[in-house]
């Protein structure tokens, strides 16, 4: 019986295979989210969100508990910005 669910795992061919080690991974993926953001002209807040995403996705691949700690200080960063600035 082939085990299914191993079959085309892409988290396995990006990671393990292409770039080789999950902080890399983490590093290469940020940058080309940002600079694709960037060449999109996305908001900062909004390029931000989506490295939080790739993080939170990451952490759900991994459970390398950092990951989280990384999330939530930028959330907890985020809602201090915008509240420090609905404030004034």
């Amino acid at each position: 019986m082939i085990n299914q669910s191993n079959f085309f795992d892409l988290y396995d061919i990006f990671v393990n295979e292409l770039i080789g080690d999950v902080i890399l991974a983490i590093i290469v993926s940020l940058i080309v989210i940002w600079f694709l953001t960037i060449k999109a002209r996305m908001p900062f807040q909004l390029s931000i969100l989506f490295g939080i995403l790739l993080l939170a996705i990451f952490f759900a691949e991994t459970n390398i508990l950092i990951i989280w700690v990384f999330i939530v200080l930028s959330v907890g960063t985020m809602f201090y910005y915008l509240m420090s600035k609905a404030f004034k």
